[in-house]
């Protein structure tokens, strides 16, 4: 689903964001529950790609990539299966404590934890491992 970071030239501090693909009405209705006063345009025409940037390319992204760990992704994937902690630690057989610190970014995870946590939660491997840096 790509996403884009529209330039504009105002006093305005807020971000415009084109959303599109399957997710984009979801994504849309999210934010606005978000940020009632948010200003939501569904289906922008398009007058000028030199208007848009890739939203890897903005300052935003860099920061939150930079900051961004397997844990963070763990307690995504975590809280969007609907289940606790203890549920997880039950499933793997890794401590509550041991999730806890993986999720709060004070402990690696390694190859075999990163298999348990994928099976239980039924995700791909990869979102569990820390990238090489």
């Amino acid at each position: 689903m790509p996403a884009a970071e529209k330039m504009h030239r105002t006093r305005d501090t807020r971000k415009l964001i084109s959303v599109s693909g399957r997710a984009a009405a979801a994504i849309l209705a999210y934010a606005k529950s978000k940020d009632p006063q948010a200003s939501i345009v569904e289906n922008p025409a398009r007058t000028n790609d030199t208007e848009h940037v890739p939203a890897q390319s903005a300052k935003w992204y860099r920061d939150v990539k930079a900051s961004w760990h397997p844990g963070i992704t763990l307690r995504i994937r975590r809280e969007n299966a609907g289940i606790t902690q203890a549920k997880l630690a039950e499933l793997t057989g890794l401590a509550v404590s041991n999730i806890s610190a993986i999720e709060n970014g004070r402990r690696p995870v390694g190859l075999a934890v990163a298999k348990k946590l994928a099976k239980a939660l039924g995700r791909p491997v990869s979102e569990f491992v820390e990238p090489a840096r």
